[in-house]
C-alpha cells in the first residue's frame, strides 16, 4: 500500500482553493465593470474572506513561513492586495464622457 504524504494532500487542496479563489477575484472584477453592484459586493467580500481564512489556515499548520509554501503564501497575498487595491482604487474608474 502507497503511503500517504499529506503535504502534497494540503497542498492540491490549497491549490484548488485558490484556483476558486482566483475565480472569484475574475468574477468581482467582471461584474464591477459591468456595474452589477451587488454581486460585485459579494464576490469582493468571498476573496477577502477566502483569502484571509488561507493565510490564517496556512498560519495555523505552520506552513506560512516554510520554503516549501512560499508559493502558496505569495498566492493568496497576492490576490488579497489585489482586491485591496481596485477597492482603494474604485475599480472601475469613472467612464471617460466622449465630447
Amino acid at each position: 500500500m502507497a503511503r500517504r504524504n499529506r503535504y502534497r494532500e494540503f497542498e492540491s487542496l490549497m491549490t484548488k482553493v485558490m484556483a476558486g479563489d482566483a475565480l472569484a477575484f475574475v468574477l468581482y472584477l467582471i461584474f464591477a465593470g459591468k456595474g452589477w453592484t451587488v454581486v460585485q459586493v459579494i464576490a469582493a467580500v468571498l476573496v477577502f474572506i477566502v483569502s484571509i481564512l488561507a493565510l490564517v489556515w496556512l498560519f495555523i499548520t505552520k506552513e506560512l513561513f516554510r520554503r516549501r509554501s512560499l508559493w502558496m503564501v505569495t498566492g493568496f497575498g497576492a490576490i488579497f492586495l489585489c482586491l485591496l487595491f481596485s477597492l482603494i482604487l474604485k475599480y472601475p474608474c469613472p467612464p471617460v464622457v466622449a465630447g
